[in-house]
């Protein structure tokens, strides 16, 4: 009889316990589906990146970029000038001119990413790759000859601008290999919507920053100077 009474009383303990123990069962559960929908959240929203690779600059210290980079904006402008006085006459006579005003006017059939992809396309075939020491050259110089990273990125960023993207949306970036910490690297990033996009002279594919994880950013050339990451 203890015994039987004994069950009893337990069984009657469990079934006050039930609704403590199912309430902490669902708030457990809820826990659970909060952090899923958390993790999944973060991976489908698309990456916001205010600069490009998500990482702060600061002015750039080197006096020797710096120097760089303003000469080369003085010939940067110059083919600016020599573009458009070909884009009016028909028969100047820049070939170089010529040729990347017609990559230009191809992309420009199209809009949004897919010009940007044309564009890419076409300077990346319009350049002979080489092995040599090529120094940096403005636009229309490197178009004529054999060139290397700088060569095809500094054709890009002119290109870009001439196809109506913003200064401010637009920068040359300096990258170390992260594999390869000795190669130093030279692209274009572009601003697409709320995406910094790389053309890179190795690919056809356009990179989002975000997830370029190869690559180590140094420095950004723009219209507002250098700038270290």
């Amino acid at each position: 009889m203890t015994d039987a009474y004994g069950r009893r009383r337990g069984e009657r303990l469990q079934v006050e316990k039930a609704p403590a123990i199912v309430a902490q069962a669902l708030h457990s559960l809820a826990m659970k589906l909060a952090s899923a929908v958390a993790i999944m959240t973060l991976v489908l929203t698309p990456a916001h990146a205010v600069e490009p690779f998500g990482v702060a600059t600061t002015p750039s210290q080197s006096a020797g970029l710096i120097t760089l980079w303003r000469d080369l904006q003085t010939e940067l402008a110059k083919d600016e000038v020599e573009i458009t006085r070909c884009r009016i006459n028909a028969n100047c006579d820049s070939a170089a001119a010529q040729r990347l005003l017609a990559i230009i006017d191809e992309a420009r059939q199209h809009s949004g990413r897919k010009m940007i992809g044309h564009l890419n396309r076409g300077i990346n075939g319009a350049i002979q790759s080489t092995r040599g020491i090529v120094p940096w050259l403005p636009p229309l110089a490197a178009l004529g000859q054999p060139g290397d990273c700088k060569s095809y990125a500094i054709v890009k960023y002119l290109a870009l601008g001439e196809l109506g993207i913003a200064a401010s949306d637009r920068r040359l970036v300096m990258l170390r290999g992260v594999s390869r910490p000795s190669e130093i690297h030279l692209v274009v990033l572009v601003r697409d919507n709320d995406r910094w996009i790389i053309l890179d002279n190795r690919t056809l594919t356009l990179v989002d920053s975000i997830v370029a994880q190869q690559y180590e950013p140094l420095n950004e050339f723009d219209a507002n100077g250098v700038r270290d990451f």
